[in-house]
């Protein structure tokens, strides 16, 4: 029973009759955030968490609220972590509504599912809450709340479409109405009312209920009436909305940033420059390090003091390094294990490994085992002590142990490993795996002697029949987690140690190639990668290092490159790629070149001569690399569990082409690597490169969701994406000039600002110092509304002044004509 009087109800009766024509608020998002209706003034975006603040989306009735930046949508209790944002609108006449009538056009993103969520809220006076067959209204204070719930539309469905929701409330009644374009304005129904509702003094909230309630979705012309409108008026306000609908406007370049994923606590900015001296012993190294505007030295070994505090005094952030060989001091220098208190790696005679490119470094060269309690305890004392001498991080080399070791040489076969490797059998296979697989009593199984009674006596037979045996499979698998393990334990100690300041670990791994048991089992048990590039100049092209930079960008995480230079043309492109992409690039001095049975290479000094232009150019750009992300529509969905085929090459002829893309990488077999349905968020087309049934269960859902939605076309890996995409209008620029010339948009959302990178692997014979310089590159902007108006553009070029280019403006294009392009520049655009 509605607790009013008598003149209450016949104000109710008046108001039912004679409505005002105009809403007192009244948002359709076109312009920005101001309020058509009749009490004016306007609202203004909150975020309740970082990032998450809303936006402006486009939609069947042109712009409207973007409320996708949520990390969820809806909530279950008030311990929910904060979530999303909200449009917030304050005028103390809505403070005094005892009648009225609230209307809007809202869709849920299809990606996200969830309870709860909030289209409208005034705190203390009323929810509107959505549901999969109509809508709530809540009336009343949070003790007294009273929900009206309206299941009138079996089937709406507010992931796939738009959906209309309308609520007339009385002091006695409270009426629903819903519709869509294929559902005619239909009535919910009509409640009586049992609420002891009271007017509340709070703002108007617009897609969420104090951070915990977030709506993930779009909200259009939501509007609020003084008194209940009827069916007559309602119907009239959904036909004319239908009747006003039009073609989605894609959305404008700037808009197109890919989310950072965030999966790595630590990450180097895109404009910082890394510097490596491997040996403390190099008395010139800070001097260089400043002669290339150095950021971070990386890679460093030795816990010498002194030198660390210089390097950190001149503001630089500082690595010591580890390896998986670390103990060395204690082994002993004959091969065999025994006797040997080190913990190091032992084959299947018993004897320990040593990797082929370091049987020239010196007398006790031998692999560490990440299971034994002895080198686990050398290796964990030597990195408190580099923590100790003052380090910012850790690096380790040689870093995937066993992991490794297990795949190239068979190793290991400690007391460790076989007791490791036995508890594994058992807590991962049934009794009748175990038996299949030739295991008998698993109490007792020992892999060493099992291998040598199953017709494999010695290292030399394992190592040939290695593939072939039936234990294999589940020996790489231990062996991997326990590479795992072993830095998760570390990560614990390391938080231990420095409790305050947070230490990040590298390792030495590139993500080229992709491959599960390789560096991608790791890259979520560590915070970034530092690793060299290949020896050979066949793996050292243009598709290497855009393809690696694409996959860290999927994983998120930053990937320093250590160059192996085969001529400084080609180092050149391969530092400007990697910038362009938004990951550093070391610079190319004191680097490894390379060792075998014959001995080492001398080691690579790199000169200002050489690099100096590029590294100042890098220094002396940082607005226009930090806080810029790949602009694309087009995502590539990978499973690294699963073999990548030619991926690299289709990276290659879409970049060749000039078609932006992103990979959207998924993992599960060892790393967890999530597809989020951030991931996926703008984009309009989707290539199955791996088909979507072969993802985990939880990744399955995401892509399926996506699928379903209707919103993004999906095609399959063997589609011309080229065609695909230039018929969708998703290719947005293109490059009049020579082959092998890259063009990557780069955005800044919150600035709105776009910049192209250019970069030309035009490198000429293998001695040659420079890329070949070509006059007059055009490059062209497709669909020139998506850029915005054009105001200025400049052309930036190591070791140039800027040059400002005159925009060439034509209805269906925008062509920059540039004076002349060398190794690398940026086109900036205002």
């Amino acid at each position: 029973m509605s607790l009013v009087g008598p003149s209450m109800m016949c104000l109710a009766v008046l108001a039912l009759s004679s409505v005002a024509a105009e809403p007192l608020v009244s948002f359709d998002f076109e312009a920005d955030t101001a309020n058509a209706g009749t009490l004016g003034g306007a609202a203004h975006l909150h975020s309740y968490v970082s990032g998450e603040v809303p936006r402006y989306g486009f939609g069947p009735f042109g712009r409207n609220l973007d409320l996708t930046a949520a990390s969820r949508h809806g909530g279950v209790t008030p311990q929910d972590p904060p979530s999303g944002g909200a449009a917030l609108f304050c005028d103390p006449a809505l403070d005094t509504l005892d009648s009225f009538t609230l209307v809007l056009w809202a869709r849920r993103n299809p990606l996200e599912k969830g309870a709860n969520a909030r289209l409208l809220h005034k705190p203390g006076a009323w929810d509107l809450i959505p549901h999969p067959s109509g809508l709530s209204l809540a009336l009343g204070t949070y003790a007294t709340k009273v929900s009206y719930i309206f299941s009138g539309a079996p089937g709406l469905d507010l992931a796939s479409t738009w959906c209309f929701f309308a609520v007339a409330v009385t002091p006695q009644t409270v009426s629903a109405f819903v519709g869509n374009r294929q559902l005619s304005l239909v009535t919910a129904g009509e409640k009586q009312r049992s609420d002891s509702f009271t007017v509340k003094a709070s703002d108007l909230v617009l897609g969420n209920l104090g951070g915990i309630r977030p709506f993930n979705g779009w909200l259009d012309k939501v509007r609020i009436y003084r008194g209940a409108l009827d069916e007559a008026a309602l119907r009239e306000l959904f036909e004319t909305d239908l009747s006003s609908a039009r073609e989605t406007a894609p959305p404008p370049v700037t808009a197109l940033a890919r989310p950072p994923a965030a999966t790595h606590r630590f990450q180097l900015t895109p404009s910082a420059i890394p510097f490596s001296t491997r040996r403390q012993k190099r008395e010139n190294a800070p001097d260089v390090m400043h002669s290339f505007h150095a950021t971070h030295c990386l890679w460093v070994y030795g816990s010498e003091t002194n030198f660390i505090r210089r390097i950190k005094k001149d503001g630089l952030f500082y690595q010591g390094t580890l390896t998986g060989l670390q103990g060395l001091s204690h082994s002993t220098t004959n091969r065999t294990a025994q006797g040997d208190c080190s913990g190091r790696h032992e084959d299947l005679d018993g004897n320990k490994n040593t990797p082929p490119w370091m049987v020239t470094f010196g007398p006790r060269i031998f692999t560490g085992c990440c299971n034994h309690p002895a080198f686990r305890e050398l290796f964990f004392a030597d990195a408190e002590k580099l923590l100790r001498a003052g380090v910012d991080s850790i690096h380790v080399d040689d870093w995937a142990m066993n992991a490794s070791w297990v795949r190239n040489a068979g190793v290991c076969f400690c007391e460790a490993c076989l007791s490791g490797f036995r508890e594994w059998l058992e807590s991962h296979c049934t009794p009748a795996e175990l038996k299949a697989l030739g295991v008998g009593d698993i109490a007792g199984f020992d892999y060493r002697a099992h291998l040598k009674a199953n017709g494999v006596p010695d290292a030399a037979t394992y190592r040939r029949l290695y593939s072939q045996l039936p234990l294999t499979p589940q020996f790489a698998d231990f062996q991997i987690h326990s590479m795992r393990r072993f830095y998760q334990d570390f990560r614990k100690k390391l938080d231990t140690w420095s409790p305050e300041t947070y230490i990040p670990v590298s390792v030495n791994g590139l993500l080229t190639p992709l491959r599960t048991d390789r560096v991608l089992y790791g890259v979520d048990v560590i915070d970034f990668l530092h690793g060299e590039s290949s020896l050979n100049v066949a793996y050292q092209r243009a598709s290497d290092f855009l393809f690696g930079a694409r996959v860290a960008d999927a994983v998120g995480i930053t990937q320093v490159i250590s160059p192996i230079p085969r001529s400084t043309a080609r180092t050149r492109a391969a530092i400007a790629t990697t910038y362009a992409l938004g990951q550093p690039h070391l610079v190319p001095w004191d680097l490894y070149m390379g060792s075998d049975a014959t001995g080492s290479q001398p080691r690579y000094f790199g000169t200002r001569e050489q690099y100096g232009d590029l590294y100042d150019f890098i220094d002396g750009h940082h607005d226009l690399l930090d806080g810029y992300a790949a602009a694309a529509e087009i995502g590539i969905v990978v499973n690294g569990d699963e073999p990548c085929g030619d991926l690299q090459a289709l990276c290659l002829k879409l970049a060749a082409q000039q078609i932006p893309y992103h990979i959207i990488l998924g993992a599960s077999r060892y790393a967890r690597i999530p597809v989020r349905p951030a991931d996926l968020q703008g984009l309009r087309l989707i290539v199955a490169f791996s088909p979507v049934e072969s993802f985990c269960a939880a990744d399955q859902g995401v892509l399926k969701a996506a699928r379903a939605s209707a919103i993004i076309r999906f095609v399959s890996g063997t589609t011309d994406v080229v065609a695909a995409s230039r018929l969708l209008n998703l290719d947005l620029l293109r490059v009049e000039g020579p082959e092998n010339f890259y063009a990557f948009p780069r955005v800044n959302r919150d600035r709105q600002s776009a910049v192209i990178h250019l970069v030309n692997w035009n490198l000429g014979g293998s001695a040659t110092e420079r890329a070949e310089t070509y006059q007059h590159v055009t490059v062209t902007l497709l669909n020139p509304a998506r850029w915005g108006t054009v105001s200025q553009v400049f052309w930036h070029e190591p070791g140039r002044e800027p040059a400002t280019i005159t925009p060439e403006l034509h209805q269906d294009a925008i062509r920059l004509t540039l004076p002349q392009v060398a190794t690398c520049g940026i086109i900036e655009i205002r």
